[in-house]
């Protein structure tokens, strides 16, 4: 866990939803590192501690599975929580992403009080939240 508390990495292209995630955790000693593509997330984990991952699958450059999968085959970056947040909600694409290696999968529209206490289940199970 950083100096600030814990680091959350929001990977979405939506300024909106991006903007309502950081609203729900302010004041929970909470920092955030906002990624709108793959290929910008990719470059926030590798020059940062990252604790959590809050993860789209519909991105300008490609589903965010993808992502997903370069986590989960690092022996360095697996232990991140990774909760997909996403607008895919077929039950075969929220059993695809669980199966890829997600922590955890909400569909949008979400209930914010929900998505808060399945964030802060995440850093409890990684032993960051203090």
């Amino acid at each position: 866990m950083g100096r600030g508390g814990v680091k959350i990495l929001i990977v979405e292209d939506d300024t909106l939803v991006s903007s309502l995630l950081q609203g729900v955790l302010e004041g929970t000693n909470v920092e955030f590192l906002l990624a709108n593509s793959i290929a910008q997330a990719d470059g926030f984990i590798e020059n940062s501690v990252v604790d959590v991952i809050i993860l789209d699958r519909i991105l300008p450059d490609g589903d965010g599975v993808s992502l997903l999968k370069k986590l989960k085959s690092s022996q360095v970056l697996n232990k991140i929580p990774v909760l997909i947040l996403s607008g895919k909600t077929e039950v075969l694409d929220q059993v695809s992403g669980l199966d890829l290696g997600a922590d955890d999968y909400m569909c949008k529209p979400f209930s914010v009080d929900e998505l808060k206490a399945r964030v802060f289940a995440l850093i409890r199970r990684a032993q960051k939240f203090s």
